[in-house]
């Protein structure tokens, strides 16, 4: 029996479906619509010299900049610039700030991975926020994942009276937030991190942002940090090597702004390896030589 030549066989019959699955336009990334929707990417609210003067505070010890953390007596400007460019892929150009959107979910993947861990080795964690407007949504996703993989939430009905205006702590979904009994709070002030931490057992893991992040690892407590272009002491904590992982966000965006990140809580590790995400440390110290890449 003969061959027939290639030249001579009958030409295949395509897969429709095949063929239109593979010509089938993707959707936008995740990296894209976190920028789109300005949660990472070109600031809608902080320009270049406005961070920069954050930063000069920072070095000069100002407390309002600290939020609960030590001075660092130590510290430079270069320092601080530093630990920007390595957390948030921003190296000052530009008369706007800039939070490179692969930072953002990188370092989302880390924390989204290191909650499981704790969670998976039966540790106990607290998750705070002092941006309930915006990032309730987020956190009350990865306490679910914590619960889910086995950790201790930690959580309690509400607090003692904090400050003169008798606001309180209350746990909504087993997230930390303050309220004055009308409404939910923003950040004001580190009295608020000192009552979470009174009113609860020492946890294993915090997750948190602002003052609840800070107060928390200058009492020597692992956190992963939401931080925003104004909470650099925490991007300066991670890069000076404390036990911080730190995901840069823009913290005052609408709440279905971060719905590309709750999607990432709902994808298996393997997928966040095909998509070239793996959950890799990101911050880089002191001694790095690793070139970093232009936030976009």
């Amino acid at each position: 029996m003969t061959r027939r030549p290639a030249s001579r066989r009958p030409r295949k019959l395509e897969d429709p479906a095949r063929d239109h699955a593979q010509r089938a336009p993707k959707g936008p990334s995740t990296r894209d619509r976190l920028k789109s929707a300005h949660v990472s990417g070109r600031s809608v609210r902080f320009g270049r010299d406005e961070v920069i003067g954050i930063m000069r505070r920072l070095v000069d010890g100002d407390a309002r900049v600290r939020m609960g953390m030590p001075p660092y007596g130590d510290l430079t400007l270069g320092d601080v610039e530093s630990a920007v460019a390595s957390v948030y892929g921003w190296k000052g150009d530009g008369p706007r700030a800039r939070i490179a959107p692969g930072r953002t979910v990188d370092a989302f993947l880390v924390a989204r991975e290191r909650v499981i861990e704790v969670a998976r080795g039966g540790g106990t964690l607290a998750f705070a926020t002092g941006r309930p407007a915006s990032l309730l949504s987020v956190y009350r996703g990865l306490a679910t994942v914590a619960d889910d993989a086995g950790g201790t939430v930690l959580e309690h009905a509400e607090s003692g009276l904090i400050g003169p205006g008798g606001h309180r702590i209350w746990w909504i979904d087993r997230v930390a937030v303050l309220t004055d009994h009308e409404s939910l709070l923003g950040d004001q002030g580190t009295d608020a991190a000192d009552e979470l931490l009174f009113t609860l057992p020492r946890p294993d893991l915090m997750v948190a942002d602002r003052s609840f992040a800070a107060v928390s690892l200058a009492r020597g407590i692992e956190v992963v940090a939401f931080a925003d272009l104004d909470a650099l002491v925490l991007a300066v904590a991670a890069w000076r090597g404390l036990a911080a992982r730190v995901v840069p966000i823009d913290e005052r965006r609408p709440p279905s702004a971060y719905a590309p990140l709750l999607e990432l809580l709902r994808e298996p590790p393997e997928v966040a390896l095909d998509l070239g995400l793996a959950a890799l440390p990101i911050v880089e110290g002191p001694d790095s030589r690793e070139a970093e890449p232009e936030a976009s």
